[in-house]
């Protein structure tokens, strides 16, 4: 999948104007920072008009696909959960139709009746994302731990309580770590 590709179900893409259209329709949840990935159909168990799953770089939306005088009514009703919150992703396939089930330490969102077909490479691709997500932030702290001490350095060096020299080597083993 390259960097601009968007996935999208099988019964989402009978031709590239409606691929347009429902990347469009997906778009108006994004945040400004945020690059969509994949748009599927299917329905949240409990919340039948939430009919789509978009995933984008930062979490996955919950949304209705934009229909008739209602629509900008069932925008509200959009929900989402970043991939940082999820404790597990399961995929579930059945004769014809699947599913998958993201839990996080406070609910549990089934989105069922997607297509079969869709249910390994999604639950893969929302694993992946959780998994990044994990390191970035274990990553994130130990940066900024990094730029503490070197700002306490600093002031160690103008308070005289180390040397230049000191503050230099401890510099350099701080910015590597960054």
């Amino acid at each position: 999948m390259s960097d601009d590709e968007v996935l999208f179900s099988e019964s989402l893409l009978e031709d590239e104007e409606q691929a347009d259209e429902e990347a469009e329709e997906a778009e108006k949840y994004l945040d400004p920072d945020e690059r969509l990935l994949a748009i599927i159909e299917g329905c949240v168990d409990g919340a039948s008009s939430l009919d789509r799953m978009a995933l984008t770089s930062g979490r996955i939306i919950f949304y209705t696909r934009g229909k008739g005088f209602l629509a900008a009514f069932q925008k509200t009703s959009a929900i989402s959960v970043d991939y940082s919150q999820i404790v597990t992703v399961q995929g579930k396939k059945g004769t014809l139709l699947g599913e998958i089930n993201l839990s996080t330490k406070d609910r549990i969102v089934r989105f069922k009746n997607m297509a079969e077909d869709d249910v390994d490479q999604m639950a893969g691709l929302i694993s992946r994302m959780k998994d990044k997500s994990v390191s970035q932030a274990i990553l994130a702290p130990s940066r900024e731990s990094a730029l503490e001490q070197l700002k306490k350095l600093a002031e160690l060096r103008q308070m005289g309580a180390i040397s230049e020299a000191e503050f230099q080597e401890k510099r350099k083993k701080l910015l590597e770590a960054i």
